[in-house]
């Protein structure tokens, strides 16, 4: 059984949208650029998965994930958490490799998936994707609308 005991670890996808097509460097992946669009990024938080998603829409001055350097150019909407203590998080990025276009190397420099990270052209489809791919690992998902809480224009 997939679901967490202690509702803390889990997996996420965090959507979030580009509204024009943009290139960025990327840490080692290097300059990358990324059609507009929406975007599912798949993590996992295996001692608080809600404190990584919450970083994640923390500024930082200096980047750590991949994901931190795109977040800067984007919009996130939401975040489809799965509770569990599983290491779900692979599975899950397979599920929707399968029905989103997965962006290469990006989020996955620590395991053998072509990527973390996910293209579609409609936020709905990808939310859908996310939702079923966490029901289909055992996991109830919870789709949690965000609020991105920093000024891009001062970058």
């Amino acid at each position: 059984m997939a679901q967490s005991r202690n509702r803390n670890s889990g997996i996420y996808v965090l959507i979030f949208h580009l509204s024009r097509d943009v290139a960025a460097a990327v840490g080692r992946l290097g300059e990358l650029v990324f059609q507009t669009g929406w975007y599912g990024y798949v993590g996992s938080g295996k001692s608080g998965v809600e404190a990584r998603v919450r970083r994640h829409l923390r500024f930082h001055d200096r980047p750590h994930w991949h994901l931190d350097y795109l977040l800067l150019l984007g919009q996130p909407t939401a975040a489809v958490i799965g509770y569990t203590d599983d290491s779900l998080e692979c599975p899950l990025a397979h599920y929707l490799e399968q029905r989103c276009q997965v962006i290469p190397r990006f989020g996955s420099s620590d395991c053998r998936c072509p990527g973390h990270l996910f293209h579609s052209p409609e936020q709905a489809s990808l939310e859908d994707a996310a939702v079923q791919g966490l029901t289909v690992l055992g996991c109830s998902p919870i789709l949690y609308p965000v609020e991105w809480n920093w000024d891009q224009t001062k970058i």
